[in-house]
């Protein structure tokens, strides 16, 4: 993401005065340096406010009671990008903003009068230019932590204010807060590029692919479910039809027959009665229902037969495999006590007992006697293993084949009750015109029903659409390679913080530095052990490796054009961990220049290493004597007392 500061404006209360207008390099270090107490550690606060932060951090006192507005200059490559804020007064923050967005900015407003945003609109527009995703990270979860990223969430890369820089356990900005530290940790294989917006989009759609699966496949469910009822009813219509007439030309069904073979008839009767009106009943129609009943009547008798039949052998196999079980048990406790035999002969050596040193010519032959008693008991028990096999075999056939029986049974039932209405009904009226055509009417129904039913068979071809899609989708998201582009991402970042931290020659540099994802710090992989950032100990190291993971994960950033991190970082007085009461420039000499230096010197190694791509802005104490060597710095203020431009708030804003 190309999204770099140009400028910070700070609008007077007072009209009459100046706006104050701070201006980088976009492509430099820039550096402001000067005493304590004048307004550097602020402009870390104001460019978060501007940014549309929850609540207002810049320090109340001098420069809020000054100052109207608070607004930055953004670079964003093609275009430029002026947010300016209302300064709060006595609330956390002020919802009032200014966006203006244009090629270029020719020129900053001398006033602001009126908004033209609210501070959401802006975080809104911030989200679309990172090309941050509106989908969050697990879709059906309820945690405020796994809710889509934002752009406020990336500003946790790009600052480090002092009371981060060093400190041993909070190694990114608003980490050190339950919720910031629980959306990062969500974040994180985001922000590695690990997870993309592709992958965030399949798992929206695979929820909503699923949701979709289900209702549909309840709905085949259900239709299979009324197949079946129409398997037995299709039957039912049409020998009624042919009762009345209406198929004279059709053949009588059989058992092969499909339920297409039957719909292929029934349907032609609504239009051949419309064209042709009622036709002539065919006689022997009635006694053909009545034949056809008594054939189910044998059948349900014959099903219900074999039923028993089943029923009864399934008892007499589960007895047998009952016993089959305890004649196991019981062989293998009798092994069990004979198993011992083996050993015992083994040990005879000439008639001779192993245990009192007696001699007899019968103790070979009665040892011999129950080795084959024991023998004989290890074949039983393995025979009766066979059984069981052949048992259970026997128990899953039984099982299936009354399963098969039973719903032939109620197939049969549910016709004979059919047809059985069908005879009583026209037992006791006579075969009216009225009659044929209530019947027709039912009918058509019926086939109307059908058609809604079956006529839309794609509804399987449909599912396996929606599975295959699915099946796609999680190729998209698959934790293997999703563990692996992480994997790869945290080497890359750890082989440039192993970089950066020999140039500050920091303490255990020779070891490798692990991103920990999870701890939000580093860990160092030993020879000896792992330890932890906070384990090292010493202010300079937690200074030197602060710095070397964010110039790392910068790198690992710039190599993707559409990040959504932006492409610069903030320092605020890195120094002091050499020098944590440094107010004046002159204190810092001979070895001690050397060592602030290391900073300057990564630093410049990252402009030159990311190909200027990257903007550094660095609020120090420390004097032009550490840093003016290097390409790269570009000194924005020097604010100290023998400066015409002393502080961040001028001169002429105070009087």
């Amino acid at each position: 993401m190309n999204f770099r500061i140009s400028k910070i404006i700070l609008w007077p209360k007072n009209e009459s005065l100046p706006t104050r207008e701070i201006e980088f390099k976009t492509d430099k270090i820039n550096v402001i340096t000067g005493d304590s107490e004048r307004g550097k550690s602020a402009l870390i606060t104001i460019v978060d406010y501007c940014l549309a932060s929850s609540k207002c951090q810049i320090p109340t006192g001098l420069i809020r009671n000054k100052t109207s507005w608070f607004g930055i200059l953004i670079t964003l490559g093609n275009s430029e990008l002026l947010l300016a804020r209302k300064e709060p007064g006595e609330s956390q923050a002020s919802g009032d903003m200014l966006m203006l967005e244009r090629p270029r900015i020719e020129e900053i407003p001398s006033t602001i009068r009126d908004k033209t945003h609210n501070y959401k609109q802006v975080k809104y527009r911030l989200d679309e230019l990172a090309q941050l995703s509106n989908l969050g990270f697990e879709p059906d979860s309820d945690s405020g932590f796994k809710t889509r990223p934002s752009f406020r969430d990336m500003v946790s890369f790009v600052f480090q204010p002092q009371y981060i820089i060093a400190n041993p356990r909070t190694l990114l900005y608003r980490s050190d807060t339950y919720e910031h530290r629980e959306k990062l940790k969500t974040i994180f294989p985001y922000i590695l590029g690990a997870i993309d917006n592709k992958v965030l989009r399949a798992q929206e759609e695979i929820k909503e692919l699923t949701r979709e699966q289900t209702v549909l496949e309840k709905e085949i469910e259900n239709n299979q479910k009324l197949s079946a009822k129409w398997d037995s009813q299709i039957k039912t219509y049409y020998l009624r039809a042919k009762e009345f007439g209406l198929l004279n030309q059709a053949p009588y069904p059989s058992d092969e027959w499909s339920p297409d073979s039957y719909m292929r008839h029934l349907k032609t009767i609504p239009i051949r009665v419309a064209k042709d009106g009622l036709p002539q009943i065919e006689i022997g129609t009635t006694n053909n229902i009545t034949t056809k009943i008594n054939q189910l009547k044998d059948n349900e008798i014959d099903i219900s037969q074999e039923i028993e039949y089943l029923r009864t052998r399934q008892i007499l196999v589960k007895k047998v495999q009952s016993s089959n079980v305890e004649y196991s048990q019981s062989a293998l406790d009798q092994y069990g006590r004979t198993v011992s035999v083996d050993w015992f002969s083994k040990k005879i050596n000439n008639d001779v007992c192993p245990f009192c040193k007696t001699t007899s010519s019968e103790t070979s032959e009665y040892v011999k006697k129950l080795a084959a008693v024991s023998e004989s008991i290890k074949e039983k028990a393995s025979s009766s293993n066979e059984i069981r096999k052949v048992l259970d075999k026997e128990i899953l056939d039984l099982n299936k084949n009354l399963k098969t029986k039973e719903d032939n049974l109620n197939k049969v039932r549910t016709e004979l009750n059919g047809l059985q209405r069908i005879d009583a009904k026209y037992k006791s009226q006579n075969q009216s015109s009225s009659s044929v055509l209530r019947f027709i009417g039912e009918l058509e129904s019926k086939l109307s029903d059908y058609d809604t039913l079956f006529k839309d068979r794609g509804l399987l071809d449909k599912l396996q659409i929606l599975r295959g899609r699915i099946k796609d989708l999680r190729n998209i998201i698959d934790r293997d390679k999703i563990r692996q582009k992480q994997k790869n991402a945290i080497n890359r970042i750890q082989s440039s913080i192993e970089h950066y931290s020999k140039i500050f020659k920091a303490e255990r540099s020779d070891d490798p530095a692990e991103l920990d994802i999870i701890n939000l710090t580093l860990k160092f992989l030993g020879n000896r052990r792992e330890d932890f950032l906070w384990e090292i100990g010493s202010g300079s190291n937690y200074m030197a490796y602060h710095i070397s993971t964010a110039l790392a994960l910068q790198e690992l950033f710039l190599r993707n054009a559409s990040h959504p991190v932006p492409n610069f970082l903030f320092f605020d007085q890195p120094s002091q961990a050499y020098f944590p009461e440094l107010n004046a420039e002159e204190i810092i000499k001979g070895d001690d220049i050397e060592r602030v230096k290391r900073i300057f010197k990564a630093l410049n190694e990252a402009i030159v290493r990311t190909k200027g791509n990257l903007q550094i802005i660095v609020l120090e104490h420390a004097g032009s004597n550490v840093w003016s060597e290097f390409d790269s710095v570009h000194k924005v203020f020097r604010w100290r007392d023998d400066e015409e431009d002393r502080a961040l708030i001028p001169d002429e804003w105070l009087n």
